[in-house]
């Protein structure tokens, strides 16, 4: 055996020896069910909105498709956690949509954060709710809405191509969440 594989062949097992004891560590505390703690939870949400608490699913893909133009077979599902994404191809160009529920979050924070990224900001009532109109400095015409509604909720319709009316789409989807019928 070459002193050269020796040499390699030690690298790569002390490699995976970082690896494995460098990405674990303990902590303390005790392990608690989601939902539980010190935070109060808005138990009211479901009555109020009761389309939120469906998460990703508040609207249907077939909806997601028809608000922004495209077949109901032409979108998919690219991500599902605290934020949901899915991709549609508009006969203008791929579109991407995107959806967040943020129980503890708040339209002031969602503002302030699109003014230090230096979004142009609307306020406007959709659906009879309090929300924001966010449209970044992006040549595709980019538009997201958020709106106060337990917590903050809110759409980002992001073109790949210009000449979509990402604005009226995330209107729209906002207004569809919020509906207050089931």
């Amino acid at each position: 055996m070459s002193a050269r594989r020796v040499v390699s062949g030690a690298l790569a097992g002390l490699a995976a020896l970082v690896m494995l004891t460098g990405c674990t560590q303990t902590v303390e505390g005790t392990a608690a069910k989601a939902g539980t703690g010190d935070v109060p939870r808005n138990n009211d949400s479901e009555r109020q909105y009761p389309n939120l608490l469906k998460e990703c699913e508040v609207l249907t893909e077939d909806i997601l498709a028809e608000t922004v133009g495209a077949d109901p077979l032409d979108i998919q599902s690219t991500f599902v956690g605290a934020v949901c994404r899915w991709q549609a191809a508009n006969p203008a160009g791929l579109v991407d949509i995107t959806r967040f529920w943020f129980e503890q979050g708040s339209l002031d924070n969602e503002r302030s954060v699109a003014e230090q990224l230096g979004y142009q900001i609307e306020n406007r009532s959709v659906a009879g709710i309090s929300s924001i109109v966010m449209k970044p400095n992006d040549p595709n015409g980019a538009c997201g809405v958020a709106s106060d509604a337990v917590g903050v909720v809110g759409w980002w319709v992001n073109p790949q191509s210009p000449g979509i009316d990402a604005c009226g789409m995330a209107v729209k989807l906002m207004e569809l969440t919020l509906a207050t019928r089931a």
